[in-house]
């Protein structure tokens, strides 16, 4: 399968997802954090990031699966389980840097490592993104594995609104400057590089609700030129417009996960239905929005850590 193929496979689930939601509105389009937990692997821990992220949490919603842990074919081998028969494998995608010079020729890590500054001009070598797929089962997909990886940790939702330290200390550790007061909107003035917000006690008692929409907020607020420098767009329904209200939703649900919250995206089929358009025209935007989405949410954690 080739890159274009991969990138197509990619696109053709999201686009599934949302002409689905488009149509089932009673369930939620994506919900990062159910069980509490990103999608991770279950024999390392480790999180998955940006589009493997958005593809592994849909199939979990799709499907039913109780946990958002995964495990490639090796490793359920390794642990001493197999998959059960019949189950079949989904797709999650890899990045790794190539480069290329001026006549198609491709060079390894190690030979770019190797090469003069001036032979690397000459033959104009620049790095090009090289996808890969792989392929993990979830663990519901599995069996005779130790019990550990199937217990379902659960949590209940917050009933009355009381802040969350955690939250509250990322969101105003970024140094952004957030007006919280009395409206009926909440929007991030690029212009001024300033972010609103209605009161906590406006979201109906839901914290959760009032830290994604912070959170979200804080998403368009990295794009400005002085940090991630995002082409923002200029009015609803326009390509850029639309792609950055994805970044922001996806980044303030990559946020929302691993603060503990539930997230979900957007139920506004005006959204959905431009960010359908975009994909159908371009089978790479999804990726694309997924990895800068990831960089934003890494941006704000970062500054969280100064």
């Amino acid at each position: 399968m080739n890159t274009q193929e991969l990138y197509q496979k990619v696109t053709n689930t999201i686009i599934e997802l949302l002409e689905s939601h488009l149509e089932d509105w009673s369930r939620p389009w994506i919900a990062f954090g159910q069980d509490q937990d990103f999608a991770r692997n279950a024999k390392s821990g480790i999180h998955y990031r940006g589009i493997n992220q958005f593809l592994l949490s849909f199939i979990m919603l799709n499907k039913g699966y109780l946990k958002n842990t995964w495990l490639t074919f090796d490793q359920v081998k390794q642990l001493g389980g197999n998959i059960i028969k019949g189950e079949k494998a989904s797709p999650i995608v890899f990045f790794k840097t190539g480069y290329m010079d001026n006549q198609n020729k491709f060079y390894s890590d190690e030979k770019i490592s190797s090469l003069p500054e001036k032979i690397k001009e000459e033959k104009d070598i620049h790095s090009i993104p090289i996808l890969k797929l792989y392929n993990v089962f979830n663990v519901a997909q599995t069996e005779k594995l130790d019990s550990s990886i199937y217990e379902i940790i659960t949590a209940e939702s917050l009933k009355e609104f009381e802040k969350d330290e955690r939250a509250e200390a990322l969101i105003f550790s970024t140094g952004a400057k957030i007006e919280i007061l009395e409206s009926n909107r909440a929007y991030y003035d690029r212009v001024n590089d300033k972010i609103r917000l209605p009161l906590r006690e406006q979201f109906s008692g839901v914290a959760e609700t009032f830290y994604s929409t912070a959170l979200h907020e804080l998403g368009h607020w990295t794009g400005h030129p002085s940090r991630l420098n995002r082409e923002g767009g200029k009015k609803f329904g326009d390509i850029e417009y639309s792609k950055e209200e994805l970044i922001a939703e996806l980044t303030s649900a990559f946020c929302a996960s691993s603060l503990g919250f539930s997230k979900t995206i957007t139920q506004n089929a005006s959204y959905i239905k431009n960010w359908l358009g975009i994909l159908k025209t371009d089978n790479k935007a999804v990726v694309k929005v997924s990895y800068q989405a990831q960089k934003a949410a890494d941006y704000i954690f970062e500054l969280h850590k100064i």
